[in-house]
């Protein structure tokens, strides 16, 4: 299996996360994260390792926005992402960084 398009994906998220972004941290977050739900769309990841699947499945968590709603015009992902803690952001950085590199390790 081809893990290119996931690299790509996951390199694009992870340069969009070391970026300052001039709109807030929360909109460089959600640049990221809409990178890497496009990045394991339709992806097989019974052929992952459980590490791996992990990984992904804890990202995904920070991409649910069930329980939060729309507020002053924002979307509940944008409420749910400004709500991040720093330590949250950090595991998002480190969740992004690691799969970057594992995708990109498959292609090499």
């Amino acid at each position: 299996m081809s893990y290119s398009f996931p690299a790509e994906k996951f390199a694009v998220a992870r340069d969009a996360l070391m970026q300052p972004h001039p709109d807030g941290q929360h909109v460089a977050l959600e640049k990221a994260l809409i990178e890497c739900r496009v990045g394991v769309h339709r992806m097989n990841r019974s052929k992952l390792d459980s590490t791996i699947r992990s990984r992904i499945f804890k990202l995904e968590g920070f991409m649910d926005s069930t329980g939060f709603s729309d507020a002053d015009g924002d979307s509940a992902w944008t409420v749910r992402l400004k709500s991040l803690s720093d330590e949250e952001r950090s595991e998002i950085f480190h969740l992004v960084d690691d799969l970057a590199n594992f995708f990109a390790s498959q292609e090499a």
